[in-house]
């Protein structure tokens, strides 16, 4: 008869699954399966003043959450090499996190996003409002009132542009252009999902969600969820713009009150010269998106100042920069140089060598 194993044994066994042997790689999983067996002893997430007694008596030893934290900001080379990792820094600082990587990170409510298939599901949904009646709940527009399920999207400019024009209509034209915007879309159980999981609060029962979130449909492919009250928002995934703008352009295309103005000019327009159309955003990942947003930092002394706007590519403008002899600081939001280097030579070099 096979003996059974003690009881200690297959304790230790089952703990050392989600971390790796004594020799495991310090990878972004590795740091993932850490916080997960300290979540499932202690019913919540470690959060930096998570102390190595808590760590412990999850039999995790010697850890405890100020080191993981200093570990996560900064990087060995195999943490640092793992594209997970880099994906996960890259949007935590587009989210305002000046840091990187933080335990709060690591969460698995805010590292959910929407699925490609949840991203498609809810722009098939994709709707204009036809003008509510006299008995309808409305706004001061004349639009009717979000039903329960139902949010705006904001469309990026250039996007919602280039749909007007392939739908035969005038983007130049105001009314055209103020009523392409009022685009809604239903929330699906994929998104209400993702709302409750980020930590998102979620208004009760019979109240509209339009009255505490929107989502905004950015010309860099990005799909956020932002707050009506408060600033900010969380991101919840990528779209393809492509897909979204032929969405929009057949939206556009059977509307009616936007058929009415297809051939009308609006009054007072008639001697205007023509107004030159708003380019459309580079594709996301581009060498053309990379570029745009190096000519977007601004010398200052022996430093580069980030601009205000958050920048999908900071990532790759980085490590570019620290390569070039740059030195990030967070605190600052800029890059220093030391003196002999001329921060506008630099970026004028990479924008002529196209940046690779």
């Amino acid at each position: 008869m096979k003996p059974k194993a003690h009881r200690t044994q297959v304790s230790a066994s089952q703990l050392e699954l989600p971390l790796g042997g004594p020799g495991a790689v310090h990878d972004l999983a590795y740091y993932i399966g850490v916080c997960k067996v300290f979540a499932a002893y202690h019913k919540r997430w470690p959060t930096a003043d998570a102390s190595r007694d808590e760590f412990r008596a999850a039999r995790v030893r010697e850890v405890d959450g100020r080191r993981i934290e200093r570990e996560l900001h900064f990087p060995a080379p195999a943490l640092e090499a793992d594209p997970e990792y880099q994906a996960l820094r890259e949007r935590c600082l587009l989210d305002g996190m000046p840091d990187g990587v933080s335990l709060e990170a690591l969460d698995p409510r805010y590292r959910t996003v929407l699925l490609d298939t949840g991203i498609a599901d809810l722009f098939a949904s994709i709707a204009l409002p036809l003008r509510a009646g006299p008995d309808a709940v409305r706004y001061a527009t004349g639009l009717p009132a979000h039903a329960v399920d139902e949010l705006t999207l904001r469309i990026g400019q250039g996007i919602a542009v280039q749909a007007l024009g392939a739908a035969g209509f005038d983007p130049q034209d105001p009314r055209v252009l103020a009523r392409s915007f009022a685009v809604r879309v239903r929330a699906n159980d994929e998104l209400k999902s993702v709302i409750d999981r980020i930590g998102i609060h979620r208004p009760s029962a019979g109240l509209r969600l339009a009255d505490h979130y929107l989502l905004d449909a950015g010309e860099d492919g990005r799909l956020t969820v932002r707050y009506q009250l408060l600033a900010g928002g969380r991101y919840a995934g990528r779209f393809d713009l492509g897909q979204l703008g032929a969405k929009l352009a057949s939206v556009y295309a059977a509307d009616p009150e936007l058929a009415q103005l297809r051939s009308a000019r609006p009054a007072g327009t008639a001697g205007m010269p023509a107004v030159p159309p708003t380019p459309f955003a580079p594709a996301p990942g581009s060498i053309e998106e990379l570029r745009e947003q190096l000519a977007m930092l601004q010398p200052e002394g022996r430093s580069l100042k980030l601009p205000i706007q958050a920048l999908s590519r900071f990532a790759d403008i980085r490590r570019l920069l620290e390569k070039a002899g740059g030195e990030y600081r967070a605190a600052g939001q800029r890059f220093d140089f030391e003196e002999g280097i001329a921060p506008a030579d630099v970026v004028g070099r990479l924008l002529k060598d196209g940046a690779p």
